[in-house]
């Protein structure tokens, strides 16, 4: 595999011992990026994310009037824009995992597909409709 089909440039083939070390070009130092830091900076969005939910749910204690459907209720604003924002999370989720399973499942009829023409072929000594491309996607 090419290293794009992987997620890497081909910068990342670099020996170990390179990885998170300085290099210069030029007047202009570099380092290498490697998951550890990309872990680093992961935590430090959280952390600053955290930083900001804690500070939105002080700010905003004030008790609002919650009607749904024929329940109603009082609770801080903060606790129902939350819930608004955690319900439409949730429906953008479940939309797009059952986009991937539809896509998923007419991958896996193509291949069943193309493997029944495939068998067919090599049944009736037809060696030239065969090629490497489609044996290799079936390991994967």
């Amino acid at each position: 595999m090419d290293a794009d089909s992987q997620g890497r440039s081909a910068d990342d083939h670099a020996p170990p011992s390179d990885r998170g070390q300085r290099h210069s070009t030029g007047d202009v130092e570099h380092y290498r990026h490697t998951r550890t830091s990309a872990a680093w900076a992961g935590v430090v969005v959280a952390i600053l994310f955290g930083v900001a939910l804690v500070d939105f749910i002080a700010q905003n204690t004030s008790d609002v009037r919650i009607e749904f459907f024929s329940a109603s209720g009082r609770m801080p604003i903060a606790v129902a824009l939350l819930a608004a924002a955690l319900a439409g999370a949730i429906v953008v989720v479940a939309v797009g995992v059952s986009r991937v399973v539809q896509l998923r499942l007419n991958l896996r009829r193509q291949r069943r597909r193309a493997n029944g023409r495939h068998g067919a072929a090599v049944e009736q000594g037809d060696d030239e409709s065969t090629d490497g491309s489609e044996r290799s996607n079936d390991l994967k």
